[in-house]
């Protein structure tokens, strides 16, 4: 009898089991396949937002330093330049100009009509009321027509003036439409929201509702909470299981709704087949009970192996997504250090004709200038020397800052460096030092990591307005790959952690994850560059470490240099040492040539050499440089920059010097300095300076490449 029992309990309880199951099944099938199309529908969504972006800003450029009246009477020319930014977008819109009265001027299409009185769309009336940034409505069907989709709307340069009317785009319904018709499975729709809850646009067209301050859409969007949830953003009546994205920084949200009976199974077809084979089993354990063991254990052991299946592949999923954002952030940062590299080469090369002009009117003018022009040549040269200040820094985030790499201590480093940080920080901020004695040396420049340093103690100090404590501590660290992820400089493996924490106010996470960008600062105006971090980081990066930040609201932040380790044959030396100073000599009986693409540049570097008694040659590029070499010009001396137009790099041309005139001296010059030898092949095989340079540098630099034969110093002024 208990045999007979169990043979018909035990089927039809896994019958059950096996029906919840397959409804759970389902659900989280439908809500995962939810998620990843609401996923797809918000990159498209942020693909088209973008480029509407990007015609805006292309009608900024154009018509942003035109006043309204200016604007009305090339209106005929304008529209026609409207309607080609609109015909070069990859998807369908429509660009118009608002006056601040809220009325259309102009329109790249025939929509909407000319003085069309826009004021009351809802996001021209924030933006007149002082919103910053872009505010997003539905586009209006009497003005805009039926193939309108979404209007988005923007200030016309509110950083650099007050409200001075609108730059509008119309985005065609077609350019989100098209997509959602591809990705809908199984009965769902898509909507495009905004952060208030109004539907800006949805598919099947019909009212667009607006969410109350209560659904559970609207609440889940407030919160950020990303999981898919049951809820009616159409307004149908019926409850939909719906995925939300939110659309890049926009106050957009993408939501994509199924009917939740789509994402149920069917329970009356399974449960006939599920009961006909539960009747079959039961009849056959009835004449073989010790199968109905076998088979309960192996059905258990399979919906393990499923299960374990299931979470390794879970797993495995989001460290791939951690993955691809530490990726997508490295390409973004290197992308960022490339620019920043190429406009500190330019502006080096400025500054080193702003500071040549200015020491070469020093020398014009000698005793005869008065104090007046004194001050003034004064004042140049010191804002010269900020602008270098401010380009190294550009050039350690853009990593070709010249670097001195040796054995460093970074305990006795920080020994030495601790008064220079407690005199840098208020009376307020208590700083500590927990160091470990075994730590082995790393290898560093030292400068460079004390200006590190320095950045972080004042960065921890402007987080503590009210006082704290900063500790700085060191460590041995071990980083493995993961940890490493985006990181193309560094490698797994050992390394010297030097931790400075602080107790301030802490970062939020979008601030947090901005904090390495160049320029980017939540100070206020003329209290900070948002140079400090992005130097940090750069200089770290350079050196082959990691940099690792950790902060929220409230609880502080640590941040965590991970250098290489030294040598282990070398000294390690503690902090920096004032390099020697060498006397300057006159250049009289010696004969340089000057080879430099940048005219105003070229002019100092001659004028320079000149006033100290060099005969000098000058040339714009490399293959002049070598005809005039081949003529057989007199030139005792190369003096050019490394990166140059014309197929010849400055390494080139000294290699090509050299070959013609084996005893020639080569000093190369650079807005990269010693990386750009490494860039290009000549590194530790010529002497290379920085710009911008100065007179006495350069003229010790070039005295120094013809160590054979005595230079007459020069004499006292």
């Amino acid at each position: 009898m208990i045999v007979f029992v169990l043979a018909a309990a035990i089927p039809f309880a896994l019958m059950a089991l096996l029906t919840m199951q397959d409804r759970a099944q389902v659900r989280e099938d439908a809500q995962r396949r939810a998620v990843a199309a609401a996923t797809v529908a918000r990159e498209q969504a942020l693909r088209v937002v973008q480029s509407g972006s990007a015609a805006l800003d292309r009608l900024e450029d154009l018509t942003g330093s035109l006043t309204w009246g200016q604007i009305q009477a090339r209106r005929g020319t304008l529209q026609a330049d409207l309607r080609r930014i609109e015909n070069q977008q990859p998807d369908e819109m429509t660009l118009v100009l608002v006056r601040p009265d809220g009325r259309a001027v102009v329109s790249g299409r025939a929509e909407p009509a000319p003085l069309a009185d826009l004021s009351g769309i809802d996001g021209i009336r924030a933006l007149r009321e002082g919103l910053r940034g872009m505010a997003f409505d539905p586009a209006p069907r009497d003005l805009f027509g039926d193939s309108a989709g979404v209007l988005m709307a923007r200030g016309r340069a509110p950083e650099s003036r007050p409200y001075d009317g609108v730059l509008l785009g119309v985005l065609k319904a077609d350019a989100f439409l098209a997509e959602w018709d591809r990705l809908r499975r199984d009965g769902g729709r898509f909507a495009l929201l905004r952060w208030d809850g109004l539907t800006l646009l949805r598919q099947g067209g019909g009212p667009l509702p607006l969410l109350g301050p209560r659904d559970p859409l609207r609440i889940a969007i407030g919160q950020g909470d990303q999981r898919a949830i049951t809820a009616d953003p159409f307004g149908d009546g019926a409850p939909q299981l719906v995925a939300w994205q939110r659309v890049g920084d926009q106050p957009l949200f993408v939501a994509y709704a199924v009917p939740v009976a789509q994402a149920q199974p069917i329970m009356g077809p399974q449960f006939g087949v599920h009961a006909a084979l539960a009747g079959g089993l039961a009849l056959a354990l009835m004449f073989a009970g010790w199968r109905i063991w076998l088979g309960s254990r192996s059905a258990t052991e399979t919906l393990e192996r499923l299960e374990s299946n299931a979470t390794e592949l879970r797993d495995e999923i989001a460290r791939r997504e951690v993955a691809e954002e530490s990726l997508r952030n490295a390409q973004r940062m290197e992308g960022l250090g490339r620019l920043t590299g190429g406009v500190a080469h330019d502006f080096n090369n400025l500054l080193t004709a702003i500071l040549g002009t200015a020491r070469a009117l020093e020398r014009h003018l000698g005793s005869r200038a008065d104090e007046r022009t004194k001050r003034l040549l004064a004042a140049t040269v010191t804002a010269v020397d900020r602008g270098a200040r401010l380009n190294a820094s550009l050039l350690a985030f853009a990593r070709r800052q010249p670097l001195t790499l040796t054995n460093v201590d970074a305990n006795a480093l920080l020994r030495d460096f601790l008064p220079l940080l407690r005199r840098a920080l208020d009376e307020s901020v208590t700083v500590e030092l927990a160091l470990d004695q075994k730590l082995p040396a790393c290898s560093a420049d030292a400068a460079q990591l004390e200006a590190a340093l320095l950045n972080l103690a004042i960065n921890a100090r402007d987080a503590m307005p009210r006082g704290g404590k900063l500790r700085v501590l060191t460590r041995r660290a071990w980083l493995q790959e993961q940890a490493l992820a985006g990181n193309t400089e560094a490698q797994p493996g050992p390394y010297v952690a030097i931790e400075v924490r602080d107790t301030g106010t802490g970062m939020p996470p979008e601030v947090r994850e901005r904090a390495f960008e160049p320029f980017f600062t939540t100070k206020g105006p003329g209290q900070g560059t948002g140079l400090g971090l992005s130097q940090v980081f750069g200089f770290v990066r350079q050196i082959g470490g990691h940099v690792a930040i950790q902060s929220a609201p409230g609880r502080g932040t640590t941040v965590t240099l991970y250098l290489p380790l030294g040598s282990a044959t070398d000294n390690a030396v503690g902090g920096t040492a004032a390099p020697p100073r060498v006397a300057a000599h006159s250049g009289i009986g010696w004969s340089v040539l000057v080879v430099e693409d940048e005219p105003a540049v070229r002019a100092v570097a001659v004028d320079m050499l000149q006033d100290a008694g060099f005969a000098v040659l000058a040339a714009p590029d490399g293959p002049t440089a070598i005809a005039l070499l081949k003529e057989g010009a007199q030139a005792d001396i190369l003096f050019s920059d490394v990166v140059m137009p014309g197929g010849m790099t400055g390494v080139d041309l000294a290699r090509e010097a050299r070959r013609l005139r084996p005893t020639i001296g080569v000093l190369l010059a650079s807005g990269y300095a010693a990386e750009a030898l490494a860039e290009h092949g000549g590194a530790g095989e010529f002497e290379i300076i920085g710009k911008p340079y100065d007179v006495d540098t350069v003229l010790t630099r070039i005295a120094a490449q013809r160590p054979k034969r005595a230079l007459p110093a020069v004499p006292a002024a």
